[in-house]
């Protein structure tokens, strides 16, 4: 059996050595992990903390693989501080991977995230584009298991770039493999939602991936692979009524996965068959299939499958007409579900905050090499105003817009809400100053920023970004309540008695929308002024919103 990890250091101990030399020759990966674990007996009986290192190293790979998710876990913990102080930098970034995948399926998803982060910052750090792609695929995949598989498809596809590019067997496999799966987990997190056909479309964009991963598959020699790619292929058959073809596949899978001791592959595999089973109308057989799997301590560590496991429950008992052992299914589903989606919402909000402190620290970061923070305090906080503050209005100018709103996307794209933009141009303002001369020119946009704070809230960015120019950006809000609000403003200008400034003054503005998604701050941008500028074509003193696209 090939096992596709980085070779132990060369200076071990004799006979941990060869018994890791020996765990990794094996054919059977019962015989592989006995072979580690006595390992790692004899490294911490007779061996120094190199010793110990590499072989937690080894036996998690092999209890990854088994399916033991919880050892991974713990033994993880305890494993990469060992790895980390002998600077086993490859063997770190492996275990990195795998305990951050099982912590996905346990549904640990802060834990997850916070291992994913470190391994792409390592591999980014590196330079090694094989540990890149690979980290592109964990940390895709934690994102899709925290409830945003839009955006764990497209760090995916980023992945699958760099894999094509390099044209390397196992990276390329592992990437192709992660983002179909990916899609799967997208098809069952939108089925039952208004957004069915997105579901439906990720199902049928899973297949040639996965068509794909059991072509080259074989080329890897790795029977690990060869099962999880015949799985996943057959469960996206299932759910595409592909039943014949699927239930070749299935029993090849689960044969092999129950041969060689792949628990956790055998356990998927198990209830893509019971779903088989439901598509055929065997309820009796699905369910018989399904309550054998929510009795193994297996399946119960992966959240996912339990999942499913129950969903096709609660199927074959509503089928069958027993409604009361349906809802029973239903409420542990819901449940489950629920526990699950607390716990993406912790992970989301945690990765939030750390984005934006990151954020915040690489700007204090600037300031210090700038010699800033080196200044008395008064005077640092009056420059940081003055960097970001418009000196006439005192409202935002175009640095803090650049500054703010990708980070106002960013907390928009993890908490999946809408985010408006808004581009505000005064009509005409030229001939203002020409008629009127440039005071009273300033005194209109003092005025203009008087109206703009009166009808926005706290959390809204207010921004002038050129002379007569304004920039909105406005989280929660969809864009039909940010069409409504931008004409009650734009009504507030042309009403407001202008001639208290100077007789026979006007001013009326022309207005364009955007709104997320998509969540793109330039795309936004661009929208919002390309809108604005119809507004003013289709006559000024009005508003326009921006043409919708699809979000990532």
């Amino acid at each position: 059996m090939s096992h596709p990890i980085c070779p132990p250091p060369a200076d071990l101990l004799p006979a941990v050595a060869t018994l890791l030399a020996q765990a990794q020759a094996s054919t059977s990966l019962a015989e592989g992990l006995s072979l580690a674990e006595q390992a790692v007996d004899l490294a911490s009986s007779h061996g120094g903390h190199r010793d110990i290192a590499a072989t937690s190293h080894v036996l998690c790979y092999f209890l990854y693989r088994s399916g033991s998710v919880s050892r991974v876990i713990k033994l993880g913990e305890t494993a990469l501080p060992r790895l980390s102080e002998e600077a086993m930098t490859a063997a770190y970034a492996e275990v990195l991977r795998w305990v951050g995948l099982c912590a996905c399926d346990a549904g640990d998803f802060a834990n997850a995230i916070k291992y994913a982060t470190e391994g792409f910052n390592l591999a980014q750090a590196s330079g090694d584009q094989r540990a890149r792609i690979l980290a592109f695929s964990l940390l895709g995949g934690c994102f899709e298991r925290t409830g945003d598989p839009w955006q764990g498809e497209r760090l995916l596809r980023q992945g699958l770039q760099l894999a094509r590019a390099q044209d390397e067997n196992y990276p390329l496999v592992a990437t192709l493999n992660n983002l179909a799966a990916i899609l799967i987990g997208k098809f069952y997190s939108l089925r039952d939602s208004s957004a069915a056909s997105e579901a439906d479309e990720a199902l049928q964009a899973s297949l040639p991936l996965a068509r794909e991963v059991t072509q080259r598959a074989p080329l890897l020699n790795d029977p690990y692979f060869q099962t999880f790619a015949d799985g996943n292929l057959g469960e996206i058959l299932v759910h595409l009524g592909q039943l014949d073809e699927a239930r070749l596949l299935l029993q090849r899978a689960l044969a092999a996965a129950q041969e060689k001791g792949f628990d956790a592959v055998a356990s998927r595999v198990r209830c893509s068959i019971a779903e088989m089973h439901l598509a055929h109308g065997d309820t009796t057989s699905a369910r018989q299939l399904l309550i054998g799997l929510l009795d193994d301590p297996v399946t119960t560590q992966t959240v996912s499958t339990s999942l499913r496991a129950y969903y096709g429950l609660y199927l074959a008992h509503r089928a069958d007409g027993d409604s009361l052992e349906a809802l029973r299914a239903l409420e542990t589903f819901r449940r489950i579900e629920n526990q699950r989606t607390l716990q993406q919402l912790k992970a989301r909000s945690e990765l939030m905050v750390t984005r934006i402190e990151a954020h915040e620290n690489e700007r204090k970061g600037l300031e210090h090499a700038y010699g800033i923070v080196q200044a008395h305090e008064s005077r640092a906080v009056a420059l940081e105003r003055m960097a970001h503050e418009d000196e006439l209005t005192g409202l935002g100018n175009r640095r803090s817009l650049d500054l703010n709103l990708p980070i106002m996307v960013e907390v928009a794209v993890l908490n999946r809400r809408p985010l408006t933009v808004m581009v505000l141009d005064l009509d005409h303002f030229k001939r203002i100053n020409d008629a009127f001369g440039h005071a009273v020119g300033d005194k209109v946009l003092v005025q203009i920023a008087n109206i703009l704070g009166d009808h926005t809230r706290p959390d809204d960015l207010v921004t002038r970004t050129g002379g007569e120019e304004f920039v909105l950006v406005l989280p929660g809000m969809s864009q039909h309540d940010a069409f409504d609000m931008c004409e009650r403003l734009r009504l507030r200008v042309s009403d407001f008695p202008w001639d208290a400034l100077a007789p026979n003054l006007a001013v009326t503005l022309s207005a364009g929308i955007a709104s997320a998604p998509a969540y793109d701050a330039a795309m936004l941008l661009e929208r919002a002024d390309l809108a604005m500028y119809r507004a003013k074509r289709a006559g000024r003193n009005r508003v326009a919103v921006g043409p919708v696209a699809t979000g990532p």
